[in-house]
C-alpha cells in the first residue's frame, strides 16, 4: 500500500508568521483544530519548573473575550471535546467539534494562545488544583519509574526533572512569572496551527488570520541544545507500598531527526513488541521472571530514549536485569521473519494513527513542529526498506555499545 500522509495537505505561513497546515476531508462532518507551542520543560529555568505545564492550565481560565466556563460549556453543548499536554519539547492544545464549530474553535485557540487572562484569582485557585495533580503523581508507580528513568539516563537537569515540576516550584510561580514566560514563548514564530476534517481551505485561512492576526510576532527562541553526554550506567531505585516491581531499563539516543531513528524503532519491535518479540518470549513465555514486557524508542527535539519496560514480582527484579542485557546483547542481525512481523506491526500502528481527524492532526503537528514533515512521507518506505545488514549495523553503535541504566519501583 502506498500510503502519503501529506496528502491534500496545505502547509501556508501568514502574513505575521504563523506556520498554518490545513487537511481538507469531507469524509465526515467533524473538524479538529490543534495548536502546537515550541515550549516545554526543557526551556524552563530550575526555579521555574513545571511554568509550562501551569500556562497550559491557566489559558483555560479564560481570555479577554472569553470567561472560563463559556470557552468549556460552549465545546460540551456541542458534543466535543477539548484539552491539552505539555511535555518536554512542546506544549499541544487541540478542539475537536463537529464542522459546524469550525471557526469557532479556530477562535477560541487563538485568544488562549494570545488573549490569556492569567487573572491572579484564578491562579490562587487553579494552584492547589496543580499540587494535588503533583501529589497524585507522586503516589503512580508508572509516573514515578518514567522521572526515576530519566534521572539514571541523563546528567543534564533539564532532561532528569519531571515535566509537571514540584511542589516547590510550583508554589513559588507568581502571575508576573507566568506573563513573562507566555509572551516569550507563544509568538507567531513559535507555534504551528494544525486543522484536519471537514472545511472549506480558503475559508479556513480567513478564520485563522481573523483569530490569530493580533498575536505578538517573533521567532523561536533559540533553545540551548540539550546534551545526552554519555556516563557510566547509573541504576537507581525507589521504595513505595507496591504490590509489585516496576522496571526501567535503556540508554540515551540521538534526537529524532537523526538517520538511524527508524532502524531504532524497528529493533524496539524486534525486541519487545508483541508476544513474539524476543523479550517477551524468553522472559515471561519461557523463564517466567515477568508479568509483562515491553521495548520502545522515544524519539525527542533533544536526545531520545531507547527504553525497555517491565512489571515482575521482587524476587526476580534482580535476575531480570542481567536477562535483559543478555538479550539485547544478542540482537545482531534478526532473522528476516522477526523483521517481517516486526515491520507489519509498525507499519499496522503507523496506519491506525491516521484513522481519525484527532490522530492525524496529532501526528502531522509534531512532525511540522519540528520542521520534518518529509521524514513523516518517508517513513514507512524507510522502515520497509531497512534490512538484516542495517540493523546489525545500528545495533553494533547502540545496543552494544550503550550499556543499559535502570530504575526501580519497589517495595
Amino acid at each position: 500500500m502506498n500510503f502519503n500522509p501529506l496528502q491534500h495537505v496545505v502547509l501556508r505561513t501568514l502574513p505575521n508568521g504563523l506556520r498554518v497546515l490545513l487537511k481538507e476531508d469531507t469524509a465526515w462532518p467533524l473538524v479538529s483544530v490543534h495548536a502546537w507551542v515550541r515550549a516545554g520543560s526543557v526551556d524552563e529555568q530550575a526555579s521555574q519548573a513545571g511554568i509550562a505545564h501551569v500556562i497550559e492550565h491557566m489559558v483555560f481560565k479564560g481570555t479577554s473575550r472569553t470567561p472560563a466556563v463559556e470557552i468549556s460549556r460552549w465545546v460540551e453543548n456541542l458534543g466535543g471535546s477539548i484539552n491539552a499536554e505539555t511535555a518536554r519539547d512542546y506544549t499541544h492544545y487541540y478542539i475537536d467539534v463537529p464542522g459546524a464549530g469550525a471557526r469557532k474553535a479556530v477562535q477560541l485557540l487563538g485568544e488562549m494562545l494570545h488573549q490569556a487572562l492569567f487573572d491572579p484569582r484564578e491562579w490562587e485557585r487553579e494552584r492547589p488544583v496543580i499540587l494535588e495533580e503533583i501529589k497524585r503523581r507522586n503516589d503512580d508507580p508508572e509516573s514515578l519509574l518514567w522521572d526515576l528513568f530519566n534521572e539514571a539516563l541523563f546528567e543534564e537537569d533539564r532532561l532528569r526533572r519531571p515535566v509537571i515540576g514540584s511542589v516547590e516550584t510550583v508554589s513559588a510561580v507568581t502571575r508576573e512569572g507566568l506573563w513573562a514566560f507566555y509572551r516569550e514563548f507563544y509568538s507567531t514564530g513559535n507555534c504551528f496551527l494544525v486543522v484536519t476534517g471537514n472545511f472549506k481551505t480558503r475559508q479556513m485561512l480567513d478564520w485563522i488570520h481573523a483569530a490569530f492576526d493580533a498575536m505578538p510576532r517573533g521567532q523561536a527562541p533559540r533553545r540551548k541544545p540539550a546534551s545526552a553526554d554519555s556516563h557510566a550506567p547509573r541504576h537507581l531505585a525507589l521504595k513505595k507500598p507496591v504490590k509489585q516491581a516496576y522496571v526501567a531499563m535503556g540508554f540515551p539516543t540521538p534526537p529524532s531527526s537523526h538517520p538511524d531513528h527508524e532502524a531504532l524503532d524497528l529493533l524496539a519491535a524486534v525486541l519487545g513488541e508483541g508476544r513474539s518479540s524476543r523479550l517477551v518470549q524468553a522472559l515471561r513465555e519461557k523463564k517466567k521472571l515477568v508479568w509483562s514486557v515491553s521495548a520502545a524508542n522515544y524519539g525527542h527535539d533533544g536526545p531520545g530514549i531507547f527504553s525497555i519496560f517491565a512489571e515482575c514480582p521482587f524476587p526476580k527484579r534482580r535476575p531480570l536485569r542481567p536477562a535483559v542485557e543478555r538479550l539485547v546483547n544478542a540482537l545482531r542481525r534478526p532473522a528476516r521473519s522477526e523483521l517481517a512481523r516486526a515491520k507489519n506491526m509498525i507499519r499496522n500502528a503507523w496506519l491506525q494513527g491516521f484513522e481519525s481527524y484527532h490522530q492525524q492532526a496529532s501526528t502531522l503537528g509534531l512532525y511540522a513542529l519540528d520542521g520534518q514533515l518529509d521524514r513523516l512521507k518517508a517513513y514507512l518506505p524507510r522502515i520497509s526498506a531497512l534490512g538484516p545488514d542495517e540493523l546489525a549495523e545500528v545495533a553494533e553503535r547502540y545496543l552494544h555499545a550503550r550499556p543499559l541504566s535502570s530504575a526501580v519501583i519497589e517495595a
